[in-house]
């Protein structure tokens, strides 16, 4: 897509001259030098049967490139860039095309060398962080559901809008003999066509839109007002048979203006930003009909192709704004698009992209662009994918891409995501799976359960909805309950969510530690480390909310005997007070200090100790006294 024409992606090719060439490498270098590139080919792989050529092999990687060639592109820069003297871009063109192909790890090499001669290139670094986060970009696989659109009797075709009943693209065909070809890629220059569909719903063969919109050299994108009688539309600068060239000896684009009169496009009107010396393009006129976006390179932009806005205020358009670094990136942006909603799509061949040109979304919010985000596989992948336009019912819509090698246009629809949640019930002690334990998925927004039950290898699963807020509980007779919860509110995506449940043995009367409860010396208030540890505790309760517990506190061997008694009484005391601050129900607790009684190593008093041995001492434990019926129907096998 992007190697069409001038505003896709203005790149300046270096293109080498020695004292002596051969004949074909100066066909080839003469080719090149007027974007022949097909016909460059040609001239340069002879000159290349005959003798080796830094030149040659340098400018013949360049023109496969250009014209999309990506696998042979590829072969040819990895030459280049072991020659003496290869220029670093070669090096980022090689990388990128790596990208293309999906080989992300050689492209980090390949990045990562070019960034060492160019360390300040933000692209590169943008692209390079691409490649180490390549896994994000499938997040979600089923998001999208995309399919080609069959429009027959055309070499290409993109760019496409919603049109009345059908659809106008942008598209070039292959010619016949004698008819004029685009230099660059041998085919039709690009023309405005319409499509629709017969009654049995295939697309028809596209007809060229009538009147004068269509001329001898490019035409397209286009965009059209609400009621189908304005059209805004890109075009080479050309008048008549002549095409116009800027001082810099090159054909920009522009976007011109057209009515239509009797089923006819007439009136054409240049929009006065444009010029002879850049090019603008890509129009896309806002639902207000009142901001009109566009892509152009000229100077004082970020980078290669920035995208502006205008806006029509007394019967005229303003002069342009560049929608800023947010947007814009010192690559190229491209192919606007302003949905009913307010969200705000491009293209872009930097930003995070999987590789060529992907499709992001950013929204207009509190006076300024909200970082874009890339809309992923399927609707992105490593080629070009570009011109997103979403139709009115916001849900489907089209995209161009270059995925099968062509620019085709494919028809897409927004699928809402799906949640599920599954995970294994464990003995946490033993690690062995727990058949037919209860799994209850409790909706606390719907007072609503799914009630499920583990199989022979511990495990669950089930759909969930989205905009639920969960509750998930696992239990088994003999066994601590425990919840964990799950909210799919907040998610974007599809996602699978792993719950997996360790489950305690419960028995009356044993003594559970909790872990890592600590008290100043001599001290009983709660600190905040093993405030986070009785929060566990609390979870437990809450999750059983029948049982009763005795929670006690124990010293080590030094101090005296009654000092050790009443300092653990009032340890368990001050836990048992967190406890009900925390919302547990005081009926439910009792506690009991039993100092040094209850040792669990050989540190009696007088005997030599580490200091880890008399911390197994001072410990906080709980047991269980009594056990309700839960209200919750679970498991009691």
């Amino acid at each position: 897509m992007k190697k069409k024409y001038s505003i896709f992606l203005l790149v300046s090719i270096p293109v080498l001259f020695s004292g002596c060439v051969s004949y074909y490498l100066s066909k080839g270098n003469k080719e090149f030098e007027t974007a022949s590139y097909i016909k460059a080919i040609k001239h340069y792989k002879k000159s290349l049967v005959r003798k080796e050529s830094a030149e040659a092999r340098t400018n013949l990687a360049h023109a496969c490139r250009l014209v999309n060639d990506v696998k042979n592109a590829e072969q040819e820069y990895e030459s280049v860039i072991q020659m003496p003297n290869s220029e670093s871009i070669n090096t980022f063109y090689y990388a990128k095309l790596l990208m293309e192909e999906q080989r992300y790890e050689k492209a980090k090499e390949q990045f990562n060398l070019y960034l060492k001669k160019k360390p300040t290139d933000i692209v590169a670094k943008m692209l390079l962080a691409s490649c180490n986060s390549v896994s994000l970009f499938k997040r979600d696989t089923t998001l999208y559901t995309v399919d080609m659109i069959d429009v027959k009797n055309v070499a290409s075709i993109f760019g496409c809008v919603s049109y009345k009943d059908g659809i106008v693209c942008t598209a070039e065909k292959e010619v016949k003999l004698n008819s004029k070809k685009n230099p660059w890629t041998g085919k039709s220059y690009l023309d405005l066509y319409f499509s629709q569909k017969d009654k049995n719903g295939k697309w028809l063969s596209p007809q060229l839109l009538k009147g004068e919109i269509n001329g001898e050299y490019h035409e397209g994108p286009a965009t059209f007002n609400k009621s189908g009688d304005v059209v805004y539309f890109t075009r080479s600068n050309y008048y008549k048979y002549k095409l116009r060239k800027s001082s810099k000896n090159e054909n920009n684009l522009k976007i011109f203006r057209a009515d239509l009169v009797n089923s006819k496009w007439t009136n054409l009107e240049e929009l006065f930003f444009c010029s002879d010396e850049y090019s603008v393009g890509h129009p896309c006129l806002a639902p207000d009909e009142k901001t009109l976006y566009f892509v152009s390179d000229m100077l004082g932009g970020y980078g290669g192709t920035d995208i502006y806005l205008s806006y029509f205020d007394g019967g005229k358009w303003l002069p342009p704004m560049n929608l800023g670094n947010i947007i814009n990136t010192p690559g190229n942006e491209m192919f606007p698009f302003a949905s009913e909603d307010g969200s705000f799509y491009f293209s872009s061949d930097a930003h995070n992209s999987m590789g060529g040109l992907d499709v992001f979304v950013s929204s207009y919010q509190g006076n300024k662009w909200l970082r874009p985000e890339n809309l992923n596989y399927p609707l992105n992948t490593s080629k070009d994918d570009f011109a997103f336009v979403l139709n009115s019912d916001g849900s489907t819509g089209y995209i161009s891409s270059s995925r099968s090698d062509t620019d085709r246009v494919y028809a897409f629809t927004k699928n809402p995501p799906t949640f599920s949640i599954e995970g294994i019930v464990l003995d946490k002690k033993t690690r062995q799976p727990l058949e037919n334990a209860a799994v209850v998925v409790l909706e606390n927004n719907k007072f609503d359960n799914i009630q499920l039950t583990s199989d022979v290898n511990g495990r669950y699963k089930t759909e969930l909805e989205a905009d639920g807020n969960y509750t998930v509980l696992a239990s088994m007779k003999g066994y601590f309950i425990l919840s964990e919860d799950v909210d799919t509110r907040s998610e974007k995506y599809s996602k699978t969510f792993i719950v997996n449940f360790d489950l305690n043995e419960m028995v009356i009367g044993k003594s559970i530690v909790l872990e890592n409860i600590y008290y100043d010396l001599d001290q009983c208030e709660i600190r905040a480390d093993a405030s986070k540890e009785l929060d566990k505790l609390v979870k437990i309760l809450n999750d059983n909310p029948t049982i009763k517990i005795e929670l006690s506190s124990h010293t080590d061997s030094r101090a005296g005997d009654q000092y050790n008694l009443v300092l653990s009484d009032k340890r368990a005391k001050a836990a048992v007070n967190y406890l009900i601050s925390r919302g547990i129900d005081s009926k439910r607790l009792t506690w009991k200090g039993y100092g040094e009684t209850r040792l669990v190593n050989k540190c009696s008093n007088g005997v030599q100790c580490s200091e880890e041995e008399h911390q197994q001492n001072r410990r906080t434990e709980f047991k269980v006294l009594k056990i309700g019926q839960h209200p919750v129907a679970l498991s009691t096998k």
